[in-house]
């Protein structure tokens, strides 16, 4: 845990280098000093189809979907560490959010299986 979801518009690809941005993201949530590396999780999805109020439609919207548990102040020191971090690759992006996502920790369930 955390699951870091990028959700992009595909227009941005001409721009922005979504592999560089994934792995810019894992850093960022790496390097906010919360979870353990080998927890964390993420993926970016592209939208071909999508719209909003704004003169311009393209956006990054990340969730960062992590265990119940933490503090409000972590979770905003989060999510302005994310916004820092990763807003110097996002090109000319019009909007570019973060939203931190409690997962209700006792409802979690999880299965992996060992190392071969």
């Amino acid at each position: 845990m955390p699951h870091c979801i990028i959700e992009y518009t595909r227009d941005i690809e001409q721009e922005v280098d979504i592999k560089h941005l994934l792995d810019v993201a894992f850093d960022a949530v790496n390097s906010a000093g919360l979870f353990d590396r080998a927890s964390i999780k993420a993926r970016a999805i592209g939208y071909d189809m999508y719209r909003s109020g704004q003169s311009r439609n393209d956006y990054i919207h990340i969730d960062l979907k992590i265990l119940s548990g933490r503090t409000p102040e972590q979770k905003k020191a989060l999510s302005d560490h994310m916004i820092d971090t990763i807003s110097p690759h996002i090109g000319r992006t019009k909007s570019f959010t973060v939203d931190v996502i409690d997962m209700d920790i006792v409802a979690y369930g999880k299965s992996i299986l060992p190392d071969d």
